[in-house]
């Protein structure tokens, strides 16, 4: 791990979290939002946007962060659990006990057969589209299906009882306290799981919960009165509501900040300032001032369907022929990306800087007509998500690849579904345009999900690539399971290199960063160095 840091091994973080200095309570936050999620069922969601909402304000997690707004450590810390978790075999077998008085938005106690069930229903239909790394850590060759099908308990867990879980794995896993993060770990109650129809029906185990939800429009959340700040070391409950407001799409969080009247002065983009305002934003004092920004753990990367391109010099020329510059300029310039030449992010642990194909700011068609030179080609599919800064991209796409002597056809896909659709294995989809960021502080979070083949499934993949090689998963595997993170960074660069040289299965395009507008009425976000959205478990209404 990096020094900036740190795991409350011993449960020491306080509670309730300390206040914020000047905050009060009241007022009414607006968050805008350029579309509806795909997930808001905790065992199906995977996008950052939404977990940044959801973790800060509504799903809690055996163990999450506490995240500093000053430059300070990330801690990895208990959230329901008392501690991140106790092990004395290795990481064989990792043991939580939940913190006392947890409840539920309705007021029923929160048990540790509630995390049981949220786990076992993680693998059947209502995980398809979630984190994978808790079933991947204690069933690896998943056999069992879910409680529908298999039985209520899942292999490898135990509720001794009703304030304490065992984990027992078949493998070594160092890294499950990161893994308890994820909402696969989010309580779900048997006898309130509605299967599909929990995407609405769920229930809050943060600071708010849901007063009034209209499918595409808006979700309203209230206060929980059922949550006690007394159990949570992470999150406070200023605002009396948040409204949670759909299809606003980035021009025009950009135009109604730039200059906020009523409820606006009170809202907060989760889209960057608009490309071409970036200048203009950063050049004001008033507006920079309520600016989020920062680098991003998270990157913009062009997946390449390796079951469907499967000759490496056609990736390889993929790679050549790619204009990057100007899908950084589309992205905010210096203040929004920078151009990539790597899998990893600079801010992962295991990123050395590299390029294995080094082709200028805005590609070289010329050493990409020279790889596919004789070759047969058909016409290649580019699937993106259908919003407003991608208007841009696509056809900047399809100009650059095409004077390197490919055949482009574009695709838009409603970004409410894209990633649910492009993780369909049936996909006729090539080239798919797609943003990533781990799940936690270490390497093995970008490459186990996006290139170990032996856990492709026939829905639900985040490995858009397709890419299965068993000497790269074996590699991928045993990196894993190292305990020394810190001693392995080294070789997950040289993975980064090999895979790119020898595979090819991924354009990076941009190392992405945030530059985000909020109203002058709020106060206390930050940047997530989790999600790389603003932080909102401080968030309260300037008086």
């Amino acid at each position: 791990m990096t020094p900036q840091f740190e795991i409350d091994h011993q449960g020491l973080t306080p509670t309730p979290a300390p206040e914020v200095p000047g905050a009060r309570r009241g007022g009414r936050v607006v968050l805008l939002a350029d579309a509806p999620p795909e997930h808001v069922d905790p065992t199906q969601m995977y996008i950052g946007t939404t977990l940044g909402v959801a973790t800060g304000l509504f799903h809690r997690t055996l163990t999450g962060y506490v995240e500093s707004y000053d430059g300070g450590p990330r801690r990895l810390v208990g959230d329901l659990a008392t501690d991140t978790g106790r092990s004395g075999d290795g990481g064989r077998t990792w043991t939580y006990t939940l913190r006392e008085g947890l409840r539920f938005a309705d007021g029923t106690p929160i048990t540790s057969y509630d995390v049981a069930h949220a786990i076992a229903r993680s693998f059947g239909p209502n995980g398809v589209y979630g984190p994978q790394f808790i079933q991947q850590a204690l069933d690896p060759q998943r056999t069992y299906r879910g409680p529908e099908q298999d039985g209520p308990t899942a292999p490898g867990v135990a509720t001794p009882d009703e304030r304490t879980l065992v984990f027992s794995l078949p493998e070594p896993t160092p890294g499950f306290p990161f893994f308890a993060t994820t909402t696969t770990t989010t309580p779900v109650p048997a006898d309130r799981d509605t299967g599909a129809g929990y995407e609405t029906s769920w229930l809050a185990t943060g600071p708010y919960r849901v007063r009034e939800f209209v499918p595409g429009s808006h979700c309203l959340l209230e206060r929980n009165p059922h949550w006690d700040p007394a159990t949570d070391p992470i999150r406070h409950q200023y605002p009396d509501e948040v409204l949670w407001e759909f299809g606003v799409p980035r021009d025009a969080q950009t135009e109604r900040l730039l200059a906020p009247e009523g409820a606006d002065r009170a809202a907060v983009a989760t889209f960057d300032v608009a490309e071409h305002r970036v200048a203009e934003v950063l050049a004001d004092p008033e507006l920079s001032a309520r600016v989020v920004a920062g680098p991003s753990a998270y990157l913009q990367y062009v997946y390449i369907n390796t079951r469907r391109v499967t000759d490496v010099d056609v990736r390889r020329a993929l790679n050549h022929a790619f204009d990057k510059g100007t899908c950084v300029r589309l992205a905010g310039g210096a203040a929004g990306a920078e151009r990539a030449g790597t899998i990893l992010a600079p801010m992962v642990p295991g990123y050395r800087a590299d390029d294995v194909y080094p082709s200028g700011e805005h590609g070289d068609p010329l050493t990409a007509k020279e790889l596919i030179a004789g070759k047969e080609l058909r016409p290649l599919v580019f699937a993106y998500p259908d919003t407003a800064p991608n208007a841009p991209v696509a056809p900047a796409v399809k100009a650059a690849l095409e004077a390197a002597g490919f055949e482009i056809e574009l695709r838009p896909v409603d970004k409410a579904a894209f990633y649910s659709l492009m993780g369909d294995a049936d996909n006729d989809c090539d080239l798919i345009y797609g943003v990533w960021g781990p799940d936690f502080p270490d390497a093995s979070g970008v490459f186990d999900v996006l290139f170990r083949g032996d856990r492709l499934t026939r829905g639900g993949n985040m490995n858009l690539s397709y890419f299965d090689d068993p000497e790269i998963t074996a590699e991928i595997a045993a990196l894993a399971q190292e305990p020394d993170r810190a001693a392995v960074a080294g070789r997950y660069a040289d993975l980064d290199r090999r895979l790119m040289a020898e595979h090819a299965p991924v354009i990076p395009v941009y190392y992405k960063r945030q530059c985000t507008l909020y109203g002058p009425a709020v106060g206390g976000l930050f940047l997530s160095a989790q999600y790389f959205v603003p932080n909102l478990t401080r968030m309260h209404v300037l008086g």
